[in-house]
């Protein structure tokens, strides 16, 4: 396979795809932030999230970051998530649960790793739970390829020490920003 250097070329193979061979395709990404632009939509609160193309065997979101903007600790819902990072570098903070049978869920952090624009960063529940985090003063952009949807995941509430169940939510679908 050749790479894939239009959102256009990406959309229309996935849907052709199954096992390994979503593997194959992230290692053909080569996508750049104008690739993206009609599907990217900002917001100075928190970083979005833009379903490009969805359906029953995999999900494909881009995330818009603004400097400083971070995902809470979670889970994937016992999915596997492939990221390319379009544009920025973003760091990623890996923890496991210190004790699976107490009442609060204590985390240890066992990883911190840079995701350099243009590679590609692995995840799912067997790894932990993860964070990402914009550290940059630019905006960044992380396109974000699920093997099946994720509509809710795990989500550590940092007040009450513990993970609460969050139904996933689009900032836009397809490009069409999407009413609050």
């Amino acid at each position: 396979m050749q790479a894939i250097s239009s959102i256009e070329e990406l959309v229309e193979v996935l849907p052709h795809c199954s096992g390994t061979e979503f593997i194959d395709i992230t290692k053909k990404l080569s996508l750049g932030p104008d690739d993206l632009e009609p599907f990217a939509h900002w917001d100075e609160d928190s970083y979005t999230r833009n379903c490009v193309s969805r359906n029953d065997d995999y999900e494909l979101i881009l995330l818009c970051w603004e400097p400083g903007q971070e995902t809470p600790i979670h889970c994937h819902n016992g999915e596997e998530c492939w990221v390319y990072s379009v544009q920025g570098d973003l760091e990623e903070r890996r923890f496991k649960l210190i004790d699976e049978q107490k009442d609060q869920d204590d985390l240890k952090e066992t990883r911190r790793a840079m995701m350099r624009e243009g590679r590609v960063a692995y995840m799912n529940d067997d790894m932990g739970f993860h964070s990402l985090h914009n550290l940059s003063e630019e905006r960044a952009m992380t396109l974000h390829l699920y093997v099946s949807p994720i509509d809710s995941c795990r989500v550590y509430d940092e007040e009450e020490e513990c993970f609460v169940r969050k139904e996933m939510q689009y900032t836009s679908f397809e490009g069409d920003l999407l009413e609050d």
